[in-house]
């Protein structure tokens, strides 16, 4: 597991099934969707108007989609079965209107879509859950990926659901291989069919949501950069446009095969210390994302620590970087999981300048270098990182 920068909590993301698993028409649409875009920069108003035949008078009908990092929600009446809401969004989200459950918990009873500044309507036969698509042109193309991608997602629930009740026996089983080799081919299709989509899409914002899946977490450039270049002007001026260019520069200068950029910060003892300095010291450096409050992070410790004590001496360094808050919990931290190499941090956080530099948007996360301070692995935990550290030092 990985523990992220808080975003938004409404988006969904399988990142792993177990433990087990984690080593594991353009003429015609282009008019209407520039249109759109231009909609969005003058007002960005919306109108949702909804009508459920059969539905009686009900309370607490919410829409709720995330702007800014804020999660927006607003309540509607129904009245003979119509309900209506209005508000600005900078840009095209994500949304869901569902029913109110007095215990706090959403009713299944509920629809999502893309809200943006147009009016949608929203009719069913007997039930939210029933409705059909929306036909503004952003919801037909987001309709048009889910036919292909929810059957995908279905799947992978499915594998997921069966890794979680294998027990550790069963994991070395020639049927639990078969089953991760399954699980990574669901996920290679998933990307697949996004990938057709953003090439057939290029003026499409739906596109910009396809390749914030593509590109993954942690953001990696070589799945999405050529992509994100292929997409029109238009659609990566809208902020999560901007966003994902913004991501795919700083994955861009830390991909594998590139030199790490430099840095310089302070260690325990409030002392300046730089990746320069440490990567000159050894022949192969692991630069090292975690933090004392990082369950995962703490997990994998161990693993780092048996990598250090094998290769210390032939040449492997550690320089790791902690997004602590105090020196305290850092220092406790690193005495108590036995970790004799070099730290440093900030103590900001999640505002540590070097995860900022590096586009750092979980934990725990590194970068192996060799020892001219290039990228050739990220990501590497448990055996997958030995036996590469290994095959580096031979």
């Amino acid at each position: 597991m990985m523990v992220t920068k808080p975003i938004n909590p409404l988006s969904i993301k399988i990142m792993a099934i177990n433990p087990a698993l984690q080593t594991l028409r353009f003429s015609i649409f282009a008019v209407l969707f520039l249109t759109q875009l231009a909609a969005f920069s003058q007002s960005g108003k919306y109108t949702v108007s909804g009508k459920v035949t059969g539905w009686k008078d009900k309370h607490g009908i919410v829409l709720m989609y995330r702007q800014n990092d804020s999660l927006i929600s607003d309540t509607a009446e129904v009245l003979d079965g119509t309900f209506k809401y209005s508000g600005h969004v900078l840009q095209p989200v994500e949304a869901t209107i569902y029913q109110y459950s007095p215990r706090g918990k959403g009713s299944n009873d509920r629809i999502s879509f893309i809200l943006s500044p147009v009016n949608i309507k929203i009719i069913a036969p007997d039930s939210l859950a029933h409705a059909k698509t929306p036909d503004d042109l952003l919801n037909k193309e987001n309709q048009e990926l889910k036919a292909q991608t929810e059957p995908l997602l279905n799947r992978l629930v499915k594998l997921k659901m069966k890794a979680i009740k294998t027990t550790k026996e069963e994991q070395l089983t020639a049927e639990f291989k078969q089953l991760e080799k399954e699980y990574y081919a669901v996920i290679d299709s998933s990307v697949m069919v996004r990938k057709a989509f953003i090439k057939t899409h290029p003026k499409s914002f739906i596109s910009l949501i396809a390749l914030k899946y593509v590109s993954g977490s942690p953001v990696d450039y070589n799945r999405g950069g050529l992509l994100y270049e292929s997409l029109s002007a238009e659609v990566k001026k809208q902020p999560l446009g901007v966003e994902i260019g913004k991501s795919l520069e700083l994955a861009k200068q830390s991909k594998v095969g590139a030199i790490l950029p430099g840095f310089t910060s302070l260690d325990t003892l409030r002392q300046p210390l730089s990746l320069q300095q440490v990567v000159k010291k050894g022949k192969v450096t692991l630069v090292d994302f975690w933090a004392s409050w990082c369950a995962p992070c703490r997990k994998e410790n161990p693993n780092v620590v048996k990598a250090y004590t094998a290769f210390h001496d032939k040449g492997f360094n550690i320089l790791s970087v902690s997004l602590d808050r105090t020196a305290e919990a850092w220092k406790k931290a690193i005495e108590t999981d036995g970790m004799p190499w070099y730290h440093v941090s900030s103590l900001k956080y999640w505002d540590e300048p070097i995860a900022k530099l590096y586009g750092i948007s979980g934990v725990p996360d590194s970068f192996l270098l060799d020892a001219d301070g290039k990228v050739v692995a990220r990501g590497l935990r448990g055996e997958a990182l030995y036996k590469k550290i290994g095959e580096l030092l031979k």
